[in-house]
């Protein structure tokens, strides 16, 4: 983790592009929002796009902008994501995902350093700094001709790659320290981890990486009032549809509709909140009327 943080910091302060590379849930875009705020643009936007999930026919349109009129349905003229940063930076995930032929677009905009709205025929000036990532290994990502070699030069002047939580080592608990500290500070607490969540972060394998240590320290965070109890709040994270947990999980069995899927779960962590309405919609991420109207459609179907 210090080599890993001596990298971002000799960097960020550079206008060099970036690549980023790492399993999904490494923290690819907490990374390239710590080199943005540790750079001179920490004043400027930080704009995050995820270019597969653009439809290929908009992904220009999305980076560079369109004019009023270039197509059916554009009845103002739009300033793209590379506008929008302006002076900051331009987070392109998953970046391996961008049709090639607008890879070709892409890497020309960079080496001129000016982008043209679709429909328009002025060049505007880039002055935004670029960092992309993938969760594909470069060598894949060329060699199956997701990314283009011109392309992977211009984009990874500097390249970073982020190792998942299971070889990461007490990394996990210096981790999850700054995110408990980041929740106490919003929230004006002194809350803390108990003993057995320190075990159990050493222990856990944490296979979605960041993100599923993230969510899982944010779900017991909602559920303490002092300690934190990280091994009960990971039994209320997602349970994979045609497994069961080895504590209490809950087991959908193949072909259930979306509708019978969430009345499960919903009445499941109202079972293990003994009723507790405001906990349950809290862990579920869902407001107090939307549970209260889930259960009054549920009531009506008995």
């Amino acid at each position: 983790m210090q080599d890993l943080f001596s990298r971002i910091e000799r960097v960020a302060p550079t206008n060099v592009s970036i690549l980023l590379t790492g399993e999904s849930g490494t923290g690819k875009e907490l990374v390239a929002r710590t080199i943005h705020l540790l750079s001179g643009r920490r004043e400027e936007p930080f704009v995050a796009v995820n270019c597969g999930a653009i439809p290929a026919t908009l992904v220009e349109a999305e980076l560079f902008g369109y004019e009023r009129g270039s197509f059916t349905g554009a009845i103002r003229s739009q300033a793209g994501y590379f506008e929008r940063a302006g002076r900051g930076t331009l987070f392109l995930d998953e970046a391996a995902e961008m049709p090639l032929e607008m890879q070709v677009k892409l890497l020309r905009a960079l080496e001129s350093r000016t982008v043209c709205r679709v429909g328009g025929e002025r060049e505007i000036p880039l002055h935004t700094r670029v960092v992309a990532a993938t969760n594909r290994s470069l060598n894949d990502a060329v060699s199956n001709n997701h990314l283009r070699t011109d392309l992977l030069y211009r984009l990874a002047v500097f390249h970073i790659d982020l190792p998942t939580l299971r070889h990461r080592g007490d990394d996990v608990c210096l981790l999850a320290d700054h995110f408990l500290a980041r929740m106490n500070e919003v929230e004006q607490t002194r809350k803390f981890f108990s003993d057995d969540s320190v075990v159990y972060l050493r222990a856990h394998t944490w296979p979605g990486n960041v993100r599923e240590l993230y969510n899982t320290i944010q779900r017991a965070f909602i559920l303490a009032d002092g300690a934190l109890d990280l091994r009960s709040a990971a039994t209320y994270g997602p349970t994979v549809i045609g497994t069961s947990s080895e504590e209490e999980g809950v087991t959908f069995r193949a072909g259930m509709s979306l509708s019978e899927v969430e009345r499960i779960v919903i009445l499941e962590t109202l079972k293990r909140f003994e009723g507790n309405k405001t906990r349950t919609a809290a862990v579920l991420g869902i407001s107090l009327k939307t549970l209260y109207n889930r259960l009054n459609e549920y009531r009506a179907l008995e």
